[in-house]
């Protein structure tokens, strides 16, 4: 319920940089990847608006996408090792890499619109009962 007030009351623009702070990519990458225009991202930003409604539903979705991947990897893993892991750096390289589940389009590419949301959600599922992602 808080992710959807959340929504409901407007994503706001810093999250595009904590985004890309994360996963150690550019903030413009992190534009592109959610659709929105560096123009469009400055005057929202300069303005102290939220994002567009559509750039705000794809922050979350990658949002989302990023917890859910946290958690597979803790719940599969050895807490041990996953102490020096880059967690970040590895959601982001899955995040950008082809997936053949997803007719080779890119995790991130899906993010675009509720459907590829709901498709990368099932190779998550997936990866969580164990087949191949």
């Amino acid at each position: 319920m808080i992710l959807f007030d959340a929504v409901e009351a407007g994503v706001p623009t810093y999250l595009v940089n904590v985004i890309a702070g994360a996963t150690g990519e550019a903030a413009t990458h992190v534009m592109d990847m959610i659709g929105v225009s560096q123009t469009t991202f400055r005057r929202k930003e300069e303005a102290n608006e939220p994002l567009p409604d559509v750039a705000g539903h794809r922050v979350m979705g990658f949002l989302r996408v990023a917890a859910t991947l946290r958690r597979l990897l803790e719940e599969s893993g050895d807490p041990e090792q996953l102490k020096d892991f880059d967690l970040e750096r590895w959601v982001a390289q899955w995040m950008g890499e082809p997936l053949s589940e997803l007719g080779g389009k890119t995790p991130a590419e899906m993010l675009r619109n509720p459907e590829g949301q709901r498709a990368v959600e099932q190779v998550l599922e997936r990866m969580r009962g164990g087949l191949p992602a």
